[in-house]
């Protein structure tokens, strides 16, 4: 676990991304500031599209906004947002559940597009920033295992 000099939330995120673009896990990595403090960020990571994630430092809240374009597929939202409500139980794997005490989640459909909202609690910005990337990758996984037709048509996945 990487310790921050800073205590700044923007300069902790940012940091946290910035580790996984050095490790390579992200391409074309770019923060760039915006309204009120707010930081938006983009990299390639599991598409060819690049992702947008942005933060509020005032509201410690991490958003993937678009995340999924989900217009004509009311079934996959549905279980989409079944799986980031039971992210945080003690059903899952100690490994894969979200600590509720250190950040929370929440997800989101508005004008056809799936959203994923993280929410973090007191100083665990670093910790919050993983676990969303963590869920990110797992709700690829659910979509190549119960929608690959989905991705061939949205993200360009190889018909395998």
């Amino acid at each position: 676990m990487t310790k921050f000099r800073s205590r700044d939330p923007s300069e902790i995120v940012t940091a946290t991304l910035q580790g996984y673009a050095d490790r390579g896990v992200f391409r074309g990595f770019s923060v760039a500031p915006g309204p009120r403090g707010r930081q938006a960020y983009r990299f390639t990571w599991l598409t060819r599209r690049p992702t947008a994630l942005s933060f509020d430092p005032r509201t410690g809240v991490l958003g993937f906004n678009g995340l999924f374009p989900a217009r004509s597929r009311p079934g996959m939202a549905a279980d989409l947002r079944a799986l980031v409500a039971g992210v945080a139980s003690r059903e899952r794997p100690a490994h894969k559940r979200l600590d509720a005490r250190r950040a929370t989640v929440s997800s989101s459909l508005r004008r056809g597009d799936w959203s994923l909202t993280m929410k973090v609690k007191g100083s665990n910005h670093a910790y919050a920033t993983r676990a969303a990337l963590n869920l990110v990758n797992e709700l690829f996984l659910v979509l190549h295992e119960r929608y690959p037709d989905y991705l061939i048509e949205e993200f360009g996945f190889p018909d395998e």
